[in-house]
């Protein structure tokens, strides 16, 4: 019974560890553009849901060692808020990747787009299909069709 209990255990780990993740992601919305008519709680729950979002998601079949992955960030600056949950926002993306068997890393993508339009509403469940966008809103399904195009364009 113990050697069974063994072998199971055993099986789950190296199922679990089989799928670490391809991306160390780092995101960042500032909202210090936006009035104090909304509540800028929206904005910590929005950071934290992308955070999860991107982190805990396998991207491609590879796996990766903690050292092979790849160290990136996303900026979200919001510009403007469009009434109805919805931000007119500036993304900056940045990634670096390792350099095999040295500490240093190489700069893959740095940039800038200004025109990042989209809807959130806080509690909101992200996902991504990546057959087919989500949803029926085009501005809540922009959040993470953006996202996900910046993330395979690193990957």
């Amino acid at each position: 019974m113990n050697k069974n209990f063994f072998v199971t255990g055993f099986f789950i780990l190296s199922v679990f560890f089989a799928h670490s993740q391809e991306l160390q992601a780092r995101i960042t919305v500032l909202s210090d553009k936006i009035g104090s008519q909304v509540d800028k709680k929206v904005f910590q729950t929005l950071q934290s849901s992308l955070n999860n979002f991107i982190n805990n998601r396998k991207w491609t079949s590879d796996n990766f060692q903690t050292g092979e992955k790849i160290n990136c960030s996303f900026l979200i600056n919001l510009d403007k808020d469009l009434g109805d949950n919805s931000y007119d926002a500036t993304l900056t993306v940045q990634a670096a990747r390792p350099i095999y068997n040295t500490s240093y890393d190489s700069p893959l993508i740095n940039f800038q787009d200004p025109n990042f339009t989209f809807r959130y509403l806080e509690f909101t469940q992200l996902d991504f299909n990546e057959n087919r966008i989500q949803g029926s809103d085009p501005l809540a399904a922009n959040l993470t069709a953006t996202l996900v195009q910046y993330i395979y364009i690193i990957l």
